[in-house]
């Protein structure tokens, strides 16, 4: 088609386009066909030149592109094929062969190509040394680096050496291990346990590769082991079934195993809630609970005898538990390693015997009483089973600073001096033979207190044995056991005087007299805890604000009262407050004696008892003490 040069020529273009009269050219449409046509690969004529084709013989070429592209398409999609098969095969041979590779243990790195292990005795005598030899090597195709041994070891192990300390758990750095190479790591420990116990030691090698900075850990199987005889062994011997509020005896007896001697043993105890510890021989060397042995020879053996009071329900159960071991380095109090353990069992009953004791009337375990007083102490025994008991026997045991040799006064009843006892029995009361179920027994004494002392008290421990039939084998059982406690309070004295400082004596009507008044506190056989006295002044008394005084004084200038707040007053010691008034004496007081001081009352509590103390002094008046050297009645007022 020619250009458009013109713009008339587009015009003519354009109109012929958009005119509706102009007949459409016929369109001849090609239908397509299925029919095969064998088109050789070869015309048999020679190609035209392109410049030498005729416009019109371009058509056909296309249905002949069309047909040789037809021949040639499924030779390629056949090779793309065996190149994806190709490929499919290779990658599983490759994963199938890997996988066998690595299951078949032909990595390079793995744990299992490690092996750790311990070697040690399986039998080993409690605090003797264990020489353990653990073993590990490297079967990877690498070495292995920054390897370090982690041994876990059982309760009561041990370092050896000059301050051994307790080992739980252990790190020892090893160097790298090369290639196949078996390293020996010799470890020594010292083993504490129990005879027959059963302990074992755990080993794990932590280690690194090179090139990477995960770490790897391989554990070995552990040492299991026995300890077949232990150095010392404690003993326990108790009675096991007690009475609530019964006094009990524990014997602790430490035995040596050991070939050489045993030094610096702690023994432990552990109390159950409802024990209260009463004495120990030897004495504790650290709180209740706690006792030292220096040193135990071989075959030799200690003692500790161990007093306390039970304190529980009917069929209640309690156990105190025993440790003997060496002492831990960070504390010389605590038991470190355990050698030997031991236990004592207790089962609470019912009473067989009820015994209520009473003193001064008073039925409380603890009772106080008034220094230097005299207590009545009764005793009602009653049979609370449902059978009989017979031959019964009541020992009444004293203890106390506060007792002489002579202080318990009872009737029908015998003190021996030898054992510091009192016993009521069949052969001096024939009441005793026999005591029928529900029946009841009584007895009473008296109690003297021996020399006034400091802190004054006595305990009485009252114990009952009888007989039952049913228990023919038990000729004296322990079948009831009380206890009481009665403590001795202190007094507290309370005095005043007066003395002249100035002025007329007798007081004059009208001229003003000044006295020093002197008011003193005294603690007795105790310590007194927050005294304080109360008085007060008379309206026609004038406070002179002059005083000296153990304490704080405070004076109420409306009411007139002193407040004297000495505190604390040691055993025997006194305090005092000395202060001055002035009185100006009225017509109206003429020939009387005017009090110069109202009434004073003292208020402390005991120390020892808790107690609280009172006392009483009587008001001053100015009628001075005869021990001066005055006539009685110089006190009154004159003119």
């Amino acid at each position: 088609m020619k250009p458009l040069k013109s713009k008339k020529e587009i015009d003519e273009m354009r109109r012929r386009l958009y005119d509706r009269g102009t007949a459409k050219d016929q369109v001849v449409r090609q239908q397509l066909t299925d029919t095969k046509i064998d088109v050789s690969r070869n015309w048999g004529n020679p190609p035209l030149e392109a410049e030498e084709k005729p416009a019109s013989e371009s058509i056909p070429v296309a249905p002949t592109a069309s047909v040789v592209e037809t021949e040639e398409s499924p030779k390629k999609r056949r090779y793309r094929s065996i190149i994806l098969i190709g490929s499919l095969v290779v990658f599983v041979v490759v994963a199938v062969v890997s996988s066998l590779y690595i299951y078949m243990g032909g990595n390079q790195i793995s744990s299992d190509n490690i092996t750790v292990s311990i070697q040690g005795p399986q039998f080993i005598g409690g605090g003797e040394t264990m020489s353990l030899q653990i073993l590990v090597s490297n079967g990877n195709s690498v070495p292995i680096e920054s390897a370090t041994l982690i041994l876990r070891y059982p309760d009561g192990t041990r370092s050896i050496g000059d301050s051994p300390r307790n080992l739980y758990e252990e790190r020892i750095p090893i160097d790298g291990i090369i290639v196949g190479e078996l390293q020996t790591v010799p470890v020594n420990v010292t083993i504490f346990g129990e005879e027959n116990s059963e302990k074992k030691i755990e080993a794990t090698i932590e280690y690194r590769v090179g090139g990477s900075s995960g770490m790897f850990y391989k554990e070995a199987d552990p040492l299991a082991f026995k300890v077949s005889s232990s150095p010392l062994v404690l003993r326990v011997d108790n009675i096991q079934k007690v009475s609530s509020g019964q006094k009990i005896e524990v014997t602790l007896t430490a035995v040596s195993n050991a070939s050489t001697p045993l030094t610096d043993i702690i023994v432990s105890a552990s109390y159950p809630n409802g024990f209260n510890f009463e004495s120990s021989t030897p004495e504790p060397v650290f709180g209740q609970s706690v006792w030292k042995i220096d040193e135990l020879r071989p075959e030799d053996k200690q003692t500790i005898k161990l007093v306390g009071i039970i304190n529980g329900l009917t069929d209640e159960e309690f156990r105190i538990n025993f440790t003997a071991g060496p002492p831990d380095s960070s504390n010389p109090y605590l038991v470190g390693a355990k050698l030997a353990e031991g236990k004592a069992d207790f089962l609470v009953e019912r009473p067989f015997i009820d015994i209520a004791v009473s003193i001064d009337g008073d039925m409380d375990r603890e009772v106080i009483v008034d220094e230097g007083k005299d207590s009545i102490v009764n005793l009602e025994i009653t049979n609370t089973l449902d059978e009989t008991v017979y031959d019964m026997t009541v020992e009444v045991v004293p203890e106390g600073n506060a007792l002489a040799e002579n202080s318990i006064r009872g009737s029908q009843g015998f003190y021996d001096s030898n054992t510091g006892t009192v016993r009521w029995e069949v052969s001096n009361n024939s009441n005793f033979d026999r005591v029928l179920p529900g029946d009841s027994r009584r007895l009473g004494f008296t109690v003297s207190p021996g020399p006034t002392r400091t802190t004054a008290s006595y305990d009485l421990v009252v114990n009952v044995y009888a007989r039952r039939v049913a228990e023919t084998s038990a000729q004296e059982t322990l079948i009831g056991s009380v206890r009481a406690e009665v403590k001795y309070s202190a007094s507290v004295a309370l005095g005043s005087q007066v003395g002249i400082d100035s002025g007329p004596h007798p007081p004059e009507v009208g001229k003003v007299t000044t006295y020093n008044l002197v008011v003193v506190a005294e603690a007795g056989a105790n310590d007194i805890t927050s005294g304080r006295v109360d008085m007060s002044l008379p309206l026609y008394v004038e406070w002179l604000n002059e005083y000296d005084s153990d304490g704080t004084i405070v004076y109420n200038a409306v009411s007139k009262q002193i407040q004297w707040e000495m505190g604390d007053i040691e055993s025997g010691k006194r305090k005092e407050f000395v202060f001055k008034i002035a009185i100006q004496p009225s017509v109206s007081q003429f020939k009387l004696t005017p009090v110069l001081l109202n009434s004073q009352t003292m208020r402390a509590n005991d120390r020892f008892t808790g107690a609280l103390l009172q006392d009483l002094s009587p008001a001053v008046t100015t009628e001075l003490s005869l021990e001066m050297g005055y006539q009685r009645g110089n006190g009154g007022v004159i003119r």
